[in-house]
């Protein structure tokens, strides 16, 4: 797990556990998800990032599944990929790995 991952992981951990113990914050949550995790993180997150909270009930079960990161949402192949199958990638071991901080982790 990246660096990026583990810090969604932690946000996404506390705001469940806020929201499981504050039933106003769990209805401002749902209301509008985006405002309330800037003000949680106290960071803007980008217009181009879309935030859903969905609840589970006893008959639901949600499986969500992360972004492809070897392909753009055209389905082309980013640069970084390019690069790795040409054989001209000499960086890390993960060229996806990219380390933005709290926002980083919403991209």
């Amino acid at each position: 797990m990246n660096d990026s991952q583990e810090i969604r992981k932690q946000i996404e951990q506390q705001i469940i556990e806020k929201a499981m113990k504050d039933a106003d914050f769990r209805r401002q949550l749902s209301d509008d998800p985006k405002h309330v995790l800037e003000q949680e993180i106290r960071m803007k997150i980008p217009d181009s990032v879309n935030i859903y909270v969905v609840e589970e009930d006893a008959q639901t079960f949600y499986l969500v599944l992360p972004p492809n990161p070897a392909f753009k949402e055209d389905g082309e192949l980013t640069e970084a990929d390019l690069e790795l199958v040409s054989g001209g990638y000499e960086g890390n071991n993960n060229p996806n790995e990219e380390s933005h901080g709290a926002i980083g982790c919403f991209n």
